[in-house]
């Protein structure tokens, strides 16, 4: 090598091993790692790693390294970023579904619960009509008021009202009941009806024939119309009675 050959100190740009390179040369080859390289870049390298500043603005920096720093920092915040929102997004649709899940539930209960009060409220309407113990029904009689009601084993029927007719209770020998007693006033009609002994227990009915008052009366006189309330026996009490049903023949009445 000549004597005049100016050697300097760099860094190789390809694996940072400390080599030293001819000046009045562009490139030269790393002996370490046989990278060709630019000498201006490998000079500038270790000059910046190894120089003291003294004159800031006279120090060529190489800025690759920072920038590559910077930037790799940058993507991994956007790295935690994404998986951050990811997370957020995760629990976000997780809170949703239980919020939905749970939504749904009160509202299954809710429904679930009118639909009992309905069936209930059905029920109740539907047996409105049928007495157990002192319960009572009632049936409007053109300006008068029919109620029966059951107690301790009998039918008692009254008919309540103003110009109340001449009632009179009809005795069938399919009824099986006998009257205890009956009576009409000026406040209306009343009677009671009980079971007779030998009477076989199940469905049976009780009838009084409304008649125009003033008129005599006697077995042969037919009834304006009729009251008809079917009863349960049971041990020779009534143990169910309808609400009473007016009919101006008992052939409308239905019987089932």
């Amino acid at each position: 090598m000549s004597d005049n050959v100016k050697m300097v100190p760099a860094l190789c740009t390809q694996c940072g091993g400390n080599v030293e390179v001819d000046l009045s040369k562009e490139t030269a080859k790393c002996p370490y790692c046989g990278m060709e390289f630019m000498v201006e870049k490998a000079v500038n390298n270790y000059n910046v790693k190894y120089a003291h500043v003294e004159h800031a603005d006279n120090v060529n920096i190489d800025v690759t390294g920072a920038v590559k720093e910077v930037l790799d920092f940058a993507g991994e915040q956007l790295k935690e970023g994404r998986e951050d929102r990811r997370q957020r997004e995760k629990e976000f649709a997780e809170q949703s579904r239980q919020s939905s899940a749970a939504f749904l539930k009160i509202m299954a209960i809710m429904f679930g619960g009118m639909f009992v009060f309905a069936i209930v409220a059905f029920l109740v309407m539907f047996f409105s009509g049928k007495m157990d113990g002192d319960e009572s029904a009632s049936s409007n009689d053109e300006g008068s008021t029919i109620e029966c009601r059951l107690e301790d084993g009998c039918l008692y029927t009254d008919v309540l009202g103003k110009d109340v007719p001449e009632w009179r209770y009809l005795e069938f020998d399919s009824m099986g009941t006998v009257l205890q007693y009956e009576y009409n006033d000026e406040s209306g009609y009343h009677n009671c009806v009980i079971p007779e002994e030998n009477v076989t227990d199940g469905v049976r009915y009780v009838v009084a024939g409304a008649y125009e008052d003033g008129f005599e009366i006697d077995e042969y006189t037919k009834p304006m119309y009729y009251s008809v309330i079917q009863v349960t026996i049971e041990d020779h009490d009534f143990t169910e009675a309808s609400d009473p049903v007016i009919v101006d023949d008992l052939s409308e009445y239905d019987y089932n």
